[in-house]
């Protein structure tokens, strides 16, 4: 009788290990095609049926080994912690299933039921990339009521930065006017700084340390930068955009794609003086803006262009000498062609848009990049 007990309880210990081994293979299984679900359905995001169907069409083609009975069930979500949530940037992929035992059939037991759930996001700020944003800090920024223009293109640039992985993102910042040196980059601008060829567009280079930790890291030079901007002088321009795609060129990574994000809320309507009389940057100064951008576009560089509350402003000669661009041209001309598509001009946003402006961008350049937030099962 106790040889009996015994044979049992060893019987039943030999089914517990290796029923639970069968199970574990089986459940790391249906993980790996849960989570390759996930991925591919949120490539098909911000569209809810597409994702979904998308899904579901990989288990389906792509069976799990060892399994029967397979159910699965494909839902999509917002997540605040990524960009482009319109309406979705999420989704969840549960899968439930049989796997077969093997000692454990002596007990009437033929079956072990395991599940997985894989979550996926698209985008998640994991592409690699190099951005350099030329922000304007002219005179006219300091309009628009408390808080100012500048202190909102401030926190839309901020919101743009939450949103990005410092691991694998360079950001670098260029403005216009420019400083004098690099060490003066916080102070009040001078009209008069285009005219040095010392002057100092770029004040930020391409750098990661604007996170620590996934929180905005305010120590970061970038951060304390962009915070001590203040508005003054007039606005021109090519120069701080040519200055941006040579950062890019100059410190941007291999494979990498390459980004410029102007803003400004004006035309273009001064030129540096160091150019000989009858040079475009001084006669045309919107249209060479057009043509630096369109070079930057050219190496490939993706350019992203907000006219912030342009209002009936007109592209002039150098210094607001009332005599107009020749040929004619308006901002909302000169910044829709700088741009690499139509819609990469966001054109006139209030206030209140910048953040969401901001928010898209951030979507865009990192959409391709979908992957896995949360694996557990639950």
């Amino acid at each position: 009788m106790l040889v009996v007990i015994s044979m049992t309880v060893l019987l039943g210990m030999a089914a517990l290990v290796l029923d639970l081994g069968l199970g574990w293979y089986a459940k790391r299984q249906l993980q790996a095609s849960v989570d390759a679900a996930a991925l591919a359905g949120a490539q098909e995001l911000p569209s809810n049926a597409n994702a979904v169907a998308r899904a579901h069409e990989f288990i389906v083609k792509n069976p799990t080994r060892g399994v029967t009975e397979l159910q699965d069930t494909t839902t999509t979500k917002c997540l605040a912690t990524a960009p482009g949530c319109s309406p979705v940037n999420a989704l969840t992929v549960k899968a439930t299933a049989k796997a077969d035992t093997a000692f454990a059939r002596i007990f009437g037991i033929n079956t072990m039921t395991v599940g997985a759930k894989a979550t996926a996001c698209q985008p998640c700020g994991g592409k690699p990339l190099d951005i350099v944003i030329v922000l304007d800090r002219t005179g006219s920024m300091n309009d628009g009521g408390t808080p100012n223009k500048l202190a909102n293109a401030k926190s839309g640039i901020m919101t743009f930065l939450n949103f990005l992985d410092a691991g694998t993102v360079q950001v670098g910042l260029a403005v216009l006017p420019p400083s004098d040196s690099v060490a003066h980059r916080c102070n009040l601008q001078q009209t008069s700084w285009y005219d040095l060829t010392t002057s100092k567009y770029l004040v930020v280079p391409l750098s990661a340390d604007f996170k620590v930790n996934g929180v905005l890291n305010n120590s970061s030079n970038l951060v304390q930068t962009i915070n001590c901007q203040q508005p003054a002088g007039t606005t021109h321009y090519s120069l701080a955009i040519q200055a941006a795609q040579a950062e890019l060129a100059a410190h941007g990574r291999a494979g990498v794609q390459r980004v410029i994000i102007f803003l400004t809320d004006g035309a273009a309507n001064t030129g540096p003086h160091f150019f000989s009389a009858g040079n475009i940057e001084l006669t045309r100064p919107c249209q060479s803006g057009v043509n630096s951008a369109g070079a930057a576009k050219q190496a490939g560089t993706w350019v992203y262009t907000i006219g912030y509350s342009i209002g009936g402003d007109e592209c002039q000669a150098d210094r607001n000498a009332g005599v107009l661009e020749s040929p004619a041209i308006t901002p909302d001309q000169a910044l829709r062609a700088m741009a690499t598509t139509p819609a990469n001009y966001y054109v006139r946003p209030d206030s209140g848009q910048l953040n969401t402006i901001f928010t898209q961008i951030a979507a865009d350049i990192s959409a391709g990049s979908s992957r896995l937030v949360d694996d557990q099962w639950g």
